[in-house]
């Protein structure tokens, strides 16, 4: 009977030490369960700044060619007006 109850003993030990290792487990997964959400929020967030950076860059080379174009314009009217007073003097 005695070996019956060493054999019993080491099963139970054997029982309590696979059911903590389970909970480790379980646990462990929970943990990195959590972190792979933080990674995808950081990750997301990431993007979103990258696209703030693409659109910042893409309104500032539009308004700098828009202010080109307006100085262009700008040449444009005075060259007209120019040419307009020349006619104007050469009439009367």
């Amino acid at each position: 009977m005695d070996g019956l109850n060493v054999a019993q003993s080491e099963y139970d030990r054997e029982v309590r030490t696979r059911r903590d290792a389970e909970a480790e487990v379980t646990r462990l997964r929970v943990l990195l369960s959590g972190q792979a959400m933080k990674l995808t929020a950081l990750s997301g967030e990431a993007k979103r700044q990258d696209a703030h950076v693409q659109l910042t860059r893409e309104l500032s080379d539009k308004m700098t060619g828009l202010e080109r174009d307006l100085s262009t314009l700008k040449v444009e009217r005075d060259m007209t007006l120019a040419e307009m007073e020349e006619l104007t003097a050469s009439k009367g």
